[in-house]
């Protein structure tokens, strides 16, 4: 599949899955995620009156933590590639009444966007899927004002998050499918802390940290977990929803007796997780 094919199918499912994430923004984030977004604002040390980019925002949990951080006199542009999410953020500011929070559908490796605009970018879980990583970090860097952060997380490497491999893996099993190649778009695309240090560093920022972040990720039971996965994940719940369902049946079934070993006495799941966090700068001096 070419990069714009890549794009332009993942738009559509993440799209697809936008009510679902919108609903879950109204409850209390917990497990891993929540662990990624404390550990991002830390990092980004946010300050009132800053002007902050929100990158792959999702229903913007980040984004709506980083207002508060801002205020009062600073703003956060929570942008998505899929018109449907920017649609859910719209939505939830007209609700709550957020007034420094401005919502606007972007491309990552395509940013519409001033040049030295931003004093931070922060992206959660958004730049593993990107077609084109490098690109979209160079563009981040683009906007970053002198001295500006990028703050990021994704996901360690698969076999810290069985939350989310005993459902790939019983697919490829399934399927015969062979391990993705190394690069392709997908959660655990960036999972290894060289590979991230180096892009950082080849879009021209400094001052590179990345740290390995432990976490739990609880479900209140096995079938709710599998919900929730096949809820919240658009490129999952597409391919299942294109198989035969006796393959589907079969995987969840394999997914399913992976996942016993996490299941607490009371019936609840927790699996291990391990996300990879970054703090970059941009240089005070104008890229070459």
């Amino acid at each position: 599949m070419s990069a714009d094919s890549h794009r332009e199918a993942s738009r559509e499912q993440w799209g697809s899955s936008a009510e679902v994430w919108a609903r879950a923004a109204e409850e209390e984030e917990t497990g891993a995620s929540a662990s990624a977004t404390e550990w991002m604002l830390a990092a980004a040390g946010l300050r009132p009156g800053e002007r902050v980019l929100e990158l792959a925002c999702g229903a913007a949990r980040v984004g709506f933590h980083a207002a508060d951080a801002v205020r009062p006199g600073g703003s956060v542009l929570c942008s998505d590639f899929a018109e449907e999410m920017v649609q859910a953020v719209e939505s939830r500011v007209a609700r709550t009444g957020v007034e420094n929070v401005e919502p606007r559908v972007l491309d990552a490796e395509r940013l519409d966007l001033d040049d030295e605009s931003f004093d931070a970018v922060l992206c959660r879980f958004g730049y593993m899927l990107m077609s084109n990583p490098a690109r979209a970090m160079t563009e981040s860097r683009r906007v970053l004002r002198p001295g500006g952060r990028l703050v990021l997380a994704v996901w360690g490497a698969p076999e810290r998050n069985p939350w989310l491999t005993a459902v790939t893996d019983a697919t490829m099993d399934r399927l015969g499918a062979p391990p993705p190649e190394p690069g392709t778009p997908g959660p655990f695309a960036l999972g290894e802390p060289e590979r991230l240090r180096e892009l950082l560093a080849g879009a021209a920022l400094e001052e590179i940290d990345v740290e390995a972040i432990d976490a739990e990720q609880p479900y209140d039971s096995l079938e709710g977990w599998w919900l929730r996965l096949r809820e919240i994940s658009g490129p999952l719940a597409a391919l299942l929803d294109a198989l035969p369902a006796e393959d589907a049946a079969a995987i969840k079934s394999a997914a399913l007796s992976t996942a016993e070993r996490y299941v607490k006495p009371g019936g609840e799941v927790v699996f291990p997780a391990t996300i990879l966090g970054a703090k970059a700068h941009a240089s005070k001096n104008s890229p070459a």
